[in-house]
């Protein structure tokens, strides 16, 4: 098969093998056909459990019930640190 790309395509596809993480451009096409295909697959049950969840958790943060933002900072920074250590 032969593509015929446009130039700024070709230039995508350069700085991400120049980026590193990719030997050639049929690696990159790869992935960006699974990322594609994974999209595809996610299905509209899916997407409405995760708008369900998000409205859960706005509703919680609206009663108070959420974790001020530092303290979740600080949290996670801990959780590194351990992982570090």
């Amino acid at each position: 098969m032969s593509l015929a790309l446009d130039p700024k395509t070709e230039q995508r596809i350069q700085r991400k093998l120049v980026a590193g993480g990719y030997s050639e451009p049929a690696q990159l096409i790869n992935r960006a056909l699974d990322l594609l295909e994974s999209e595809e697959t996610w299905s509209d049950e899916d997407k409405a459990a995760l708008d369900l969840r998000l409205s859960e958790s706005m509703a919680q943060i609206q009663r108070g019930e959420g974790i001020p933002g530092d303290k979740v900072r600080q949290f996670l920074a801990q959780l590194r640190l351990a992982r570090t250590a």
